[in-house]
């Protein structure tokens, strides 16, 4: 059987990924509701999911980089999903769930941060500015998979969101075996902390980077998390969150598409800070605005931001760090917003949507982008992170097909 190329069997992987996260994601907090519990309990279930990811994502990071690969670690962490995906409808109350949904979020760190390294290694450092190209693609079938799976779900039930997860994680691993393994780095010393205490000794101003990424994402997972919600409180349904998310998610692909021009035209910092300007905005609006319809359209904001910050977030990674430590800076950064975040962000949001209402709510998260605006402005002030960036030539198609193209 004649083996996929390597560019297609990443763009695949890409795709495949887009529609687990589809899966899950944007109706997790629908689902939670529908098993019986509040709102502060929701918050608190996506805060411990956090603090999973928070003490998991370094562990994984350090197994893709040191230990058994990076395809290996994707690999036994997605299966780890979809076997704790499976539990979540069997058990019942908050606390038994929180349980299985800790498990869930440990095993899911092992997907994206070894993902985004595998495509910045493919793509080496000359076209590491390329990474929106690829990262396209995750988008593009997430904003499919969230209509897709919005309708399902709006027919048949919610609680259908945790079947469907796993048969997408295992679709994930699946289409993993059309890639070569990758081997570590052997006889690379990393000293004390491993691979972790390796990134902040190779770049020092990691640090500076970790306090944007806290602020915004903080704000972003107070806002994200509790949008399903609120469109559902104002009258909409799974479909209505679906069909936002699904506009989100594309306008995300032309937005990664040309984030290497805007990386070349204005430098990696001010692209960094106008994603987090742009989500401050939008989560004004989302606090502002009751029509559910309007609402859920609103949307485009969140694809527009999430595709600015989070292609020139991993292109950050990639400048700072040598390409041994991919996984473990994007890990790291993935822990601090995607862990530390949410904890902080979901586990307060869900008191304040509760006690005092959305629109305190995204004010605050509002608030938090701007900050996280100050502090990348100041963090990447660099000038291999502010200047523009030249542009490498264009590949042809067979490395980067346009959207619909993959054999």
């Amino acid at each position: 059987m004649k083996r996929i190329r390597e560019p297609a069997a990443i763009h695949g992987l890409f795709v495949a990924f887009g529609l687990a996260v589809a899966a899950f994601f944007p109706f997790v907090s629908l689902y939670l509701r529908a098993r019986g519990l509040r709102p502060d309990e929701i918050g608190l279930v996506i805060a411990v999911m956090a603090a999973a990811r928070l003490l998991a994502n370094p562990v994984w990071g350090h197994l893709g980089d040191a230990a058994i690969g990076r395809v290996n670690a994707l690999r036994i962490g997605t299966l780890g999903v979809a076997a704790a995906a499976g539990l979540m409808n069997v058990v019942e109350g908050a606390v038994p769930i929180a349980a299985v949904a800790f498990a869930v979020a440990a095993m899911q760190v092992a997907g994206g941060p070894n993902l985004d390294a595998i495509a910045l290694a493919h793509l080496g450092e000359e076209r590491m500015t390329d990474y929106g190209r690829i990262r396209a693609w995750e988008s593009l079938s997430y904003a499919g998979a969230c209509l897709a799976f919005g309708a399902i779900l709006d027919a048949r039930g919610i609680r259908w969101t945790m079947p469907i997860y796993a048969l997408a994680s295992l679709g994930v691993v699946a289409w993993s075996f059309t890639l070569r393994r990758d081997r570590p780095v052997r006889g690379q010393r990393h000293g004390r902390l491993g691979t972790v205490g390796a990134v902040f000794r190779e770049a020092p101003r990691f640090w500076g980077l970790l306090v944007a990424t806290l602020l915004v994402w903080t704000g972003f997972n107070a806002a994200w998390n509790f949008i399903a919600l609120k469109i559902s409180d104002e009258g909409g349904g799974p479909m209505l969150v679906g069909f936002g998310l699904a506009l989100g998610g594309l306008v995300e692909v032309p937005v990664m598409r040309v984030s290497a021009r805007l990386q070349a035209a204005w430098g990696l910092r001010r692209v960094f800070a106008l994603g987090c300007l742009v989500y401050a905005l939008g989560f004004l609006l989302w606090g502002s605005i009751s029509d559910p319809r309007i609402v859920s359209m609103l949307a485009v904001f969140e694809g527009l931001a999430f595709g600015l910050l989070f292609t020139t977030g991993i292109v950050v990674v990639g400048r700072l760090l040598p390409q041994h430590l991919y996984a473990t800076g994007n890990a790291i950064t993935a822990m601090v917003g995607f862990g530390v975040g949410p904890i902080i962000g979901a586990g307060f949001g869900g008191f304040v949507y509760q006690h005092a209402g959305p629109l305190v709510l995204y004010l605050a998260a509002s608030a938090l982008a701007l900050c996280g605006a100050a502090a990348a402005w100041v963090a990447l002030s660099t000038p291999a992170l502010a200047r523009p960036t030249p542009v490498a030539p264009e590949v042809g198609p067979a490395a980067q097909p346009e959207p619909g193209l993959v054999p």
